[in-house]
């Protein structure tokens, strides 16, 4: 069985052969230089991957604090 797996920008569909595609280092997902979010000198496909990339996966990082008293 053959198919052709072609890459698209996850926003707006563009494919190759219309705008040189980057790979989202977070995600994975391909992006085009027009959809790209900036962020940290780098390029993300969309803000939340840039966040992830900035602060980790947790946005509530004292969520399980244990306090002595």
């Amino acid at each position: 069985m053959s198919s052709t797996y072609e890459r698209s920008c996850v926003s707006c569909g563009s494919s190759e052969q219309d705008a040189r595609l980057e790979r989202c280092p977070i995600c994975s997902k391909h992006f085009c230089p027009d959809c790209a979010y900036r962020a940290s000198g780098r390029r993300f496909c969309a803000e939340n991957c840039a966040r992830t990339y900035n602060y980790g996966e947790s946005e509530d990082d004292d969520e399980n604090v244990d306090y002595d008293d």
